[in-house]
């Protein structure tokens, strides 16, 4: 099978998409990060955000139904499992 690892910090779980179109894997989503600060003087809020998306090419067939994916710790890991057509097979060598 085929395994992807991607760090996004800052990123929950629920604001990840990830898509499987012809061979073609897309992880798309958006980060939105607040940071509050206060003093005895002053009061200040930064926010950030932005969406992302990047697409990679597979190497083989996947299934697409078995696809599984988990964000832990900041790190999203998609499993692929390779299709039974995709496997390598062995050849016997007449002779």
């Amino acid at each position: 099978g085929i395994e992807v690892q991607m760090d996004l910090p800052g990123v929950k779980a629920k604001e990840i998409d990830i898509q499987i179109n012809n061979n073609l894997l897309t992880v798309s989503g958006e980060r939105k990060e607040e940071k509050e600060e206060k003093g005895k003087t002053y009061h200040r809020v930064e926010r950030r955000t932005g969406s992302f998306s990047r697409s990679f090419a597979l190497p083989c067939a996947v299934a697409e139904d078995e696809v599984a994916a988990e964000c832990k710790d900041g790190i999203l890991t998609i499993t692929l499992p390779k299709t039974e057509e995709a496997k390598a097979r062995k050849v016997k060598v007449k002779g």
